[in-house]
């Protein structure tokens, strides 16, 4: 049993270790696909791909300057009424930088 036990633990580190070493998520991503998935009209899951995608790129910005009373989800919906408003299919950006931008105009670091 102990030995079993030891083998998954380093079966486990083995997998984990590189998502740990990462200095940064790739982000190939274009802002037009993220503007499909917030579709308003879209499916639950695209919904939560949409909002999962948003925060998980505006968790790696190098500046963050939000007020400390400002909720993730008043963030979330700035960023989806923004990228709703680009016409469609136009935004040939990384989905990163449209995310980063949109936050930094809406609450610039002074």
């Amino acid at each position: 049993m102990y030995k079993k036990h030891n083998s998954c633990i380093v079966i486990l580190m083995l997998l984990i270790s590189p998502m740990v070493a990462a200095d940064r998520i790739s982000t190939p991503m274009e802002a037009w696909f993220l503007q499909a998935a917030c579709e308003p009209e879209g499916s639950k899951y695209a919904e939560g791909f949409c909002e999962g995608a948003i925060e998980a790129y505006y968790s790696l910005m190098p500046n963050w300057c939000v007020p400390h009373n400002t909720t993730h989800g008043e963030v979330k919906r700035h960023v989806i009424s923004r990228i709703q408003e680009v016409p469609h299919g136009s935004r040939r950006v990384p989905a990163e930088k449209f995310v980063w931008e949109q936050i930094s105009k809406k609450w610039p670091c002074n």
